[in-house]
């Protein structure tokens, strides 16, 4: 049971299967509890949003996707997501009167802010799941490119021409927007917006 897929251990627990339910917990809930801790820093809401989430798994286990090699870790930490975005939403109505107009200006910025923050975090793993795999010099390419390197500096830094340079970013582009497309179409439009933008802020760091 240990060495199942989740895509496996996910068609045994539509079954009722207890056991497939107890190794997928097993698996992920660490995972699962540090992610969406850290995110909330709220025991309280830490815990009824796991909770509901295993409740969901246990009655229906469907609604959690598995990429190409079964496992579901991606889209339910995208779930979780989506989630906790439910809950900074609820937070919002609840602390905010009538009377707190400036109080409520003042909590929808960050509120944006966070949500700009956990979009662009997930779009940047889907990213790196698409690359993952890629030989480094298009990975690389890509991250300088989109960090607005221009095509010279890119070539110098990478030892490379120019032409490499062109070659390499429309091949990853094509790799990222395939993945997209066929794993999370429902980003398609926020993936062109963040091209138009160049709005991924990875670090150069992650490339050497």
């Amino acid at each position: 049971m240990e060495k199942r897929t989740d895509y496996s251990l996910l068609l045994l627990i539509a079954g009722k299967n207890q056991k497939a339910f107890d190794w997928f917990y097993k698996r992920y809930i660490k995972l699962i509890y540090s992610f969406v801790y850290y995110e909330l820093n709220d025991q309280a809401l830490t815990d009824d949003l796991i909770q509901d989430f295993w409740i969901k798994v246990w009655e229906n286990p469907s609604f959690l996707k598995c990429n190409d090699q079964g496992s579901a870790q991606s889209y339910m930490l995208q779930y979780l997501r989506f989630r906790m975005l439910d809950i900074y939403r609820e937070t919002l109505k609840n602390i905010i009167s009538i009377d707190q107009l400036e109080l409520q200006e003042n909590i929808e910025t960050g509120y944006s802010s966070i949500i700009a923050k956990m979009e662009e975090e997930e779009l940047v793993q889907i990213i790196c799941d698409a690359l993952d795999g890629h030989p480094p010099l298009i990975q690389k390419t890509f991250w300088l490119r989109i960090n607005n390197w221009s095509v010279g500096e890119t070539a110098r830094a990478l030892t490379v021409s120019k032409k490499t340079v062109y070659n390499k970013y429309s091949e990853s582009l094509s790799i990222v927007r395939s993945h997209i497309k066929k794993k999370h179409p429902e980003l398609v439009e926020d993936f062109s917006q963040a091209m138009i933008r160049k709005k991924i802020f990875m670090l150069r760091i992650l490339l050497f």
